[in-house]
Order: structure tokens, then C-alpha cells, then sequence
């Protein structure tokens, strides 16, 4: 009988902590499951992903046009980057073309993307994570870029790498 009681004035007391049984209770909130993927977002504009450049800097990246010379499919383009640049290499290819680009570079920092025809920083072959060489075939006819650049853990350092990118067309 004294268990009774006392389990009884336990639970008096768990429910006097909840407030007066007149107040209306609390409305939960449940979040949309875009609220909650926008609640787990960084709260600034870097993400981790290794081929996200913002829109703004996107324009301010340097393009190059790579004309390979008559008869040639080859082509050998060396220089360097510092810090946070980046350097677009255009080159105009037909859909089913082959393609062959692979970077040399003693910076284990510093990578290359492949961007086909019509994106502007979306990349279908992501250096960082696919290696420093790519062989494949095109899908679509148009200008492709090959962007170089240094994984943002090195740019910040402000270091430099030398690199030689090799393009084989056809």
C-alpha cells in the first residue's frame, strides 16, 4: 500500500511540473524537409565540395583557347597557378570525339575539371576525386573547359604550382 502511494504522489508531482491541466499545450513545429536540408546547410557560401566556385567568381576565372595546329591532336600547355586562381583551357571538340587530359604536377593540391558544353561550373569530371587523368569520349559537339586549380586548404596558404596539362583530341 505504501508503494501505491508513493507512486501515486510521483506522478501527482510529474504532472504539477507540466503546468495547470487548463493551458492549452505547446504546438510542435515540424519542419518541411526543405527546412530541415536548408537547417544543415553551412551558414556561409563555401562548401566542402571540391568543384563549387560561386557564381560571382565564376566570371572572373581567365579562358584560354587551346587551337591545336593543323594535323596535330595533341597539345602541351605548362604554367602555373597561385593561391585561389583558376585558369579555363577552351577547347572546341565534336560529340563522339575522343578525349585524353592528363596533368602532371609536383602540388598534391592542385587538380583539373572537366565542364561540358553549356554548364558554367558544373563539372562531369571532378580531378580531386577521379584522379589527374581523363579518357573518355564527348557527348556533346561544342566548347569544353578544362579548369586548373588548387583545392581551397593550399590556395588559402597562398602556394604556387607548376603543371603540365597534355590534351589529345581525337
Amino acid at each position: 500500500m505504501r508503494y501505491l502511494a508513493l507512486i501515486t504522489t510521483c506522478a501527482a508531482l510529474a504532472l504539477s511540473a507540466c503546468g495547470p491541466a487548463d493551458e492549452p499545450a505547446a504546438e510542435a513545429t515540424v519542419e518541411t524537409p526543405e527546412e530541415q536540408v536548408a537547417a544543415s546547410q553551412p551558414a556561409t557560401d563555401e562548401t566542402a565540395d571540391a568543384n563549387y566556385v560561386p557564381a560571382k567568381q565564376v566570371a572572373d576565372i581567365p579562358i584560354e583557347r587551346v587551337e591545336f595546329a593543323d594535323g596535330e591532336k595533341a597539345i602541351t600547355i605548362e604554367d602555373s597557378i597561385k593561391g585561389y586562381e583558376s585558369i579555363d583551357y577552351v577547347v572546341k571538340l565534336a560529340a563522339g570525339q575522343p578525349l585524353n587530359v592528363s596533368m602532371a604536377t609536383q602540388h598534391t593540391a592542385t587538380y583539373f575539371n572537366l565542364i561540358a558544353p553549356g554548364e558554367e561550373d558544373v563539372a562531369f569530371f571532378i580531378g580531386s576525386t577521379e584522379g589527374n587523368q581523363f579518357e573518355g569520349t564527348t557527348e556533346l559537339a561544342g566548347d569544353y573547359r578544362i579548369r586548373v586549380y588548387m583545392m581551397r586548404s593550399a590556395a588559402r596558404r597562398e602556394e604556387t604550382a607548376d603543371y603540365r596539362l597534355e590534351i589529345i583530341a581525337g
